[in-house]
């Protein structure tokens, strides 16, 4: 138990200085960054206002860059066992039932129509007005009727739909 207790206080020591001189790295090349870019704007502007400039566009991206870095080491740490395993599953290909071949493949038809009802798959393909067992959505369709009936001494069109 206490040489178990010995090396997490040497494990967390030592992230600990890395996370320190990981911040120092960061600080100086910032620092770096705006000291040599410092006479790279425009003439007539003070050396004060330079500085200030620089250090306003350039420290939101440092300090973003510096705390993910710093502060959570361990969360950027890739599980490589799980991704592998994933990519893996991704390769394997997925046996398809007849029913589920038939209902993805098929002609639009009565067989395809039943084919996806046993699957248990959806009978209405998207982007299309036809659906699995080969009927067309046209819409509604009603039946109208023209008459032209006597109003006022005048003939009247009137149309008439059920």
């Amino acid at each position: 138990m206490k040489l178990q207790n010995t090396i997490q206080i040497r494990q967390s020591a030592t992230m600990e200085t890395i996370q320190k001189l990981i911040f120092l790295v960061i600080a100086a090349g910032w620092m770096l960054n705006i000291y040599s870019s410092a006479f790279s704007i425009h003439e007539g502007t003070t050396s004060r206002t330079k500085f200030l400039q620089l250090v306003a566009s350039k420290a939101s991206s440092t300090t973003a860059t510096a705390s993910i870095l710093v502060l959570a080491p361990s969360a950027l740490a890739l599980d490589m066992d799980a991704f592998m395993e994933k990519e893996l599953q991704k390769d394997t290909p997925k046996e398809m039932s007849d029913d589920e071949r038939m209902c993805k493949f098929a002609a639009p038809g009565k067989e395809r129509g039943e084919a996806c009802k046993r699957a248990g798959m959806s009978t209405t393909a998207a982007g299309t007005k036809v659906d699995a067992f080969g009927n067309i959505d046209r819409g509604e369709f009603v039946r109208c009727s023209t008459s032209y009936p006597m109003i006022d001494g005048k003939y009247v069109k009137t149309v008439t739909c059920m």
